[in-house]
């Protein structure tokens, strides 16, 4: 990654994002849904690195649409970088974390997102803030390994999207 800011920055008005529902869901989480895939209750996940990009979140969920992504914010997290990926500590209330929310559907759904983030995060609730105000209990994916491998750099979601269309040879990214 060519540059990274020193922290992610807060989407401007002339971001577009596809359209977003207004929809509210609490968070209930049955301990049993992978052997009763019917128990599973639809929540919201907070992105806040690759899994923004609708690309990137449209093939690890293997969906033939482009998943609806709602700008949002979460607090009490702390970021560093992995690599050229951000990750989100516990307990480190340092500023807000702009991302994008997005309603997982499915018990497979929240499988393959946990595939793709690696035993190198886990899940964590978190309260999710919209653009609009309005709050949901959600679920984001933290760090889980030692703190000593991550960077004090920050994470531009805005460059990081360039980058990754740069390198696909796209054109505008949606951002």
């Amino acid at each position: 990654m060519s540059s990274i800011a020193t922290e992610i920055q807060q989407p401007t008005q002339a971001t577009s994002f596809p359209p977003e529902t207004s929809e509210t869901t609490t968070h209930s989480s049955a301990p049993n849904t992978h052997q009763n895939p019917q128990l599973f209750q639809p929540h919201y996940f907070f992105f806040y690195g690759s899994l923004g990009d609708p690309s990137v979140l449209t093939k690890v969920l293997k969906r033939q649409d482009r998943p609806a992504l709602r700008p949002a914010m979460i607090m009490e997290h702390g970021m560093k970088i992995w690599g050229e990926f951000p990750a989100l500590l516990d307990g480190c209330p340092e500023k807000p974390i702009y991302g994008v929310a997005y309603k997982v559907r499915s018990q497979a759904e929240e499988n393959r997102l946990a595939e793709y983030e690696t035993d190198m995060y886990r899940k964590k609730g978190c309260i999710i803030e919209f653009r609009d105000g309005s709050k949901v209990p959600g679920v984001t994916f933290v760090w889980n390994a030692d703190p000593g491998m991550l960077k004090e750099e920050g994470f531009d979601m805005k460059d990081w999207l360039l980058e990754q269309q740069k390198s696909r040879g796209e054109g505008e990214v949606g951002i």
